[in-house]
């Protein structure tokens, strides 16, 4: 059993964040925290409004006062690491790779910086087999990543001809990477390509799309066609030709359209918008994969939105059908 350091924080809800559910309102004053965590925090008793016990899908009012016995985690053990997002959700499965759906919150493989379960943990106690298979002992069988934020379809090789099949077809662009994202504002055009290289921003952790390359740029290439549009959001499907850190993201906001929940490369201003503030977490789904296996044959994957975002689209839908 993990062991906590407990310290009372305390909250007043301003007028503007009135109405929200408060998972969804913690989450975002803790964006580097799952709102899974808050809502066990709240199951557990943890969470109070007003001095008294509340539910995760409490609405809140202006005034409200949130007192939160936060809990503090320790780093993690290898040990620890191994039963936390130890349940795969695999799509599919074959001698030779996994097709798996990862959740928000679960970083692919270990960083120095991040002490929490990885992809990796989940699939060594899958099959610890893998922990032979590719180019790298901390990414056993990773081919290709997702953002921690993001969630939707991944496949890792089991085997080290798969490993290396998979990693030539990304390196040929023979993949099919397909995304759902909700960005901010109109986009003005109904589909796009964009050709813009990539490279980190100076001084920052962030990364940057130029037209003009500068010196350890990468090329990168992304076509959108617009799914949905809203009075203040635009639904578009992202395929990727490429796959550069934080591809989608980056280029999304080169033509000024910024992903919802982006903490990241959305500015405040943009995140505070009344009606796109209470999206849960990063609008980022990997909805669709496609590529050869070693059998020669080629193997196609879909993904529905998650649970999340799904209910932030519905209720976004239906705002925009009540104010016609």
């Amino acid at each position: 059993m993990l062991s906590y350091n407990h310290r009372m924080r305390k909250f007043i809800v301003p007028e503007h964040e009135a109405g929200e559910r408060l998972d969804a309102w913690l989450t975002q004053k803790n964006p580097r925290t799952s709102r899974t965590f808050f809502q066990k925090l709240i199951k557990a008793g943890r969470v109070t409004i007003n001095g008294k016990s509340a539910k995760s899908h409490a609405v809140l009012k202006a005034g409200d006062v949130i007192e939160l016995e936060a809990a503090v985690k320790p780093p993690v053990s290898k040990n620890e690491r191994s039963s936390v997002f130890a349940n795969l959700n695999i799509i599919d499965e074959t001698p030779d790779f996994l097709v798996i759906e990862k959740p928000s919150g679960l970083l692919v493989h270990p960083a120095p910086s991040q002490k929490t379960a990885t992809l990796v943990d989940a699939l060594l106690k899958h099959d610890p087999k893998i922990k032979k298979v590719g180019d790298s002992p901390e990414r056993p069988g990773i081919v290709h990543r997702l953002d921690r934020e993001a969630s939707g379809l991944m496949v890792v090789a089991k085997t080290q001809p798969a490993f290396e099949r998979l990693k030539k077809q990304f390196q040929e662009h023979a993949i099919k990477k397909e995304y759902l994202a909700l960005v901010f504002g109109k986009v003005s055009k109904d589909a796009g390509v964009i050709e813009a290289a990539i490279g980190r921003k100076k001084g920052k952790g962030r990364m940057s799309a130029r037209t003009k390359p500068l010196e350890g740029d990468r090329e990168a290439r992304s076509a959108y066609d617009v799914v949905e549009r809203f009075p203040h959001a635009t639904l578009v499907k992202i395929r990727t030709e490429t796959g550069r850190m934080h591809q989608v993201r980056v280029h999304m906001k080169s033509l000024g359209h910024p992903l919802v929940g982006d903490a990241l490369y959305a500015s405040p201003k943009l995140r505070s918008s009344p009606s796109l503030r209470k999206c849960p977490r990063l609008f980022l789904h990997a909805a669709a994969l496609g590529f050869t296996g070693p059998d020669g044959q080629r193997h196609e994957y879909h993904s529905k939105l998650p649970d999340d975002l799904h209910d932030f689209l519905e209720a976004l839908k239906a705002k925009h059908q009540k104010g016609r």
